[in-house]
């Protein structure tokens, strides 16, 4: 019994030593303090990561998606960490490690999720660890959270919107302009360059120019193939074609297939920030028929069966437009004659079946005797109508020039339809001063031409200014009045002269004449006026007026005085008194002669 007891004691401390401390003959008591330091700081040190300074964050709230889209979103963590989505419930669950610490970023195309997770997942290490999906990633609520060190960090919602309904706009697009390459918008949004300020809206269109699409776009994110979209697995099942829409009767309707046949010859350039995508079809190659109808078409966009978001083909966006042959007026805005005193520009206006936004060039030309070639830009507004202006300042005038209309960058020529004739007519001042009769107040001027304005100014045959006309603009007039200064009777011949103004309208002595040839512009006519007004004379009574003294030599007076010689003073009269009047004289003289005829008869009586 003894010897049981002695042998299990033994076994106990058999089994103290050997699960005890290394012992301490092993190392050296300063290194054996060194080495549980150094254990025991390590412990700790793991300990406080985990519990306090471990950190792990989604960089924003809520993350949404469309399906068929790709989303990005960061996260941020102290350490390698584990970001799960999805589970069990979700027929996804995917996990991606992240070494190291810092930011990553995540990005997943809900597209693809078909495939293994390297394909579909952009940044860390992806793995799926639920069974891979058969169609992209369905429309629901994923959780996601991230965790460092085995602890969760952070937690959100991954939600996935179902695919929204597409439409389309008709643009179009004048071909003076050429769209940049074709882009599926891996690397962001397409530039449109020049096209981006030339499109309008409208769907008809002249060959040559360009058809858009603008599509507002849904899940076209990551399946989109710019170079491919015929609808095959290629394409991710996108096809784009052209179709006619009335080919006549029994006819089939044309169709071509963008990136397949040469007349649908598309630029694709998206701009998935703005969920847009446009669709940009040079009509150069299409045919264009005879009859209006036939030259309607249809531009497709939709996803078959290859697509993984539809289960048969569905058309998802269109838009139609129609091919007109390229046809141009023009017109001058006032007249074909362009007169010198018209302002110094010439301006012209037109229609088109062209484009908005297309320039078009307007041309006047002369050969001889002075040849000259204008060239004037014209831009077509959304009216289809554009207008050009000509600075005719220095140009040769008594001339005629042709104008017509060119679209030389699409090398439509439109001589035939647009040429056409215009007078430039030199100045030449004249009057015309016809043979009339008069009301004596005003003269009537049959044509003034005043080719930089002025007056008609009246001379009679002695040179004398007698009326003139108001200030006449320049221009080309008929009946002119001209205001008589003074009045003028019987017939009479008159001149007239076409005076120059000096700028202000006003009618000055020193306004010149206008010349032609050295000689002053002007014409004579007869004018016959009335006969001068009849004046009755009157018979005044003189009453005489005895004056003390002798009348002095009277001065000049304006009306003719009447004088008659005094008569000489007899013998028997005096010379003083006061000299008889005619009247007077005469009494006397009767009476004396009746004096003396009473003394004859009495002396014959004796």
């Amino acid at each position: 019994m003894q010897s049981i007891r002695t042998l299990t004691a033994l076994a106990a401390v058999v089994l103290l030593v050997t699960a005890g401390p290394a012992p301490a003959f092993a190392l050296s008591p300063d290194e054996h303090a060194h080495s549980s330091v150094e254990v025991d700081a390590s412990a700790q040190s793991t300990f406080a990561q985990t519990d306090d300074s471990a950190s792990g964050s989604f960089g924003s709230g809520d993350i949404t998606v469309t399906r068929g889209d790709e989303v990005t979103f960061t996260v941020s963590h102290s350490g390698p960490a584990n970001v799960t989505i999805g589970g069990p419930n979700n027929g996804l669950n995917l996990r991606i490690h992240l070494g190291g610490s810092g930011s990553s970023e995540i990005t997943i195309d809900t597209y693809a999720t078909n495939k293994n997770a390297s394909e579909f997942v952009d940044g860390g290490s992806p793995e799926l660890l639920s069974g891979k999906l058969s169609k992209p990633l369905e429309p629901a609520d994923y959780f996601m959270n991230v965790s460092v060190g085995g602890d969760e960090r952070d937690v959100t919602t991954l939600t996935v919107e179902p695919r929204g309904e597409m439409s389309a706009e008709s643009l179009i697009a004048p071909s003076t302009v050429s769209p940049p390459a074709s882009s599926s918008g891996k690397e962001g949004d397409a530039d449109l360059g020049d096209l981006g300020g030339v499109l309008s809206s409208d769907n008809r269109l002249a060959p040559g120019e360009y058809a858009v699409m603008k599509v507002h776009e849904s899940s076209l994110e990551t399946s989109l193939n710019a170079e491919a979209l015929s609808g095959n697995d290629a394409s991710n099942g996108i096809k784009l074609n052209v179709t006619q829409t009335n080919p006549g009767p029994n006819r089939d309707p044309r169709e071509y297939v963008a990136t397949a046949d040469p007349e649908a010859n598309v630029t694709v350039l998206p701009q998935f920030e703005q969920d847009t995508v446009y669709f940009v079809l040079d009509t150069s190659k299409l045919p264009v028929q005879k009859q209006s109808e036939w030259n309607k078409y249809k531009m497709r966009l939709a996803l078959t069966e290859e697509n993984s978001l539809v289960d048969e083909d569905t058309v998802v966006a269109e838009t139609a437009f129609q091919l007109d042959k390229p046809k141009v007026t023009l017109s001058p805005v006032n007249d074909s004659v362009h007169y010198p005193w018209d302002p110094d520009t010439f301006t012209v206006r037109g229609t088109t079946t062209r484009a908005p936004n297309t320039t078009l060039e307007v041309r006047l030309r002369s050969p001889k005797p002075d040849a000259f070639l204008l060239i004037e830009d014209a831009t077509v507004d959304a009216n289809r109508e554009y207008e050009a202006t000509f600075d005719l300042s220095d140009v040769t005038r008594g001339v005629n020039a042709t104008l017509w209309t060119e679209d030389v960058r699409s090398g439509d020529q439109f001589f035939l339809k647009t040429a056409q004739e215009v007078s430039l007519v030199a100045p030449n001042a004249s009057v015309r001063f016809e043979n009339q009769s008069s009301d004596g107040a005003q003269v009537s001027l049959s044509h003034v031409e005043v080719p930089e304005g002025g007056f008609v100014r009246i001379h009679d045959a002695k040179g004398n200014g007698v009326g003139r006309s108001d200030y006449l603009a320049p221009g080309r007039y008929e009946n002119v009045s001209a205001e008589l200064s003074l009045p003028l009777y019987n017939e009479q011949t008159l001149r007239a002269e076409l005076v120059t103004d000096d700028g202000d309208e006003a009618y000055s002595e020193n306004d010149t004449e206008y010349r032609r040839s050295d000689w002053v512009v002007n014409d004579t006519a007869r004018i016959e006026f009335g006969a001068p007004p009849t004046e009755t004379p009157t018979t005044q009574t003189q009453t005489a007026t005895p004056t003390p003294t002798p009348t002095p030599t009277p001065t000049a007076t304006p009306y003719p005085v009447q004088t008659e010689e005094p008569l000489e003073p007899s013998g028997e009269s005096t010379g003083t008194g006061i000299p008889l009047s005619p009247a007077v004289a005469v009494v006397a003289l009767l009476a004396a002669a009746g004096l003396l005829v009473r003394r004859t008869e009495g002396e014959k009586d004796e």
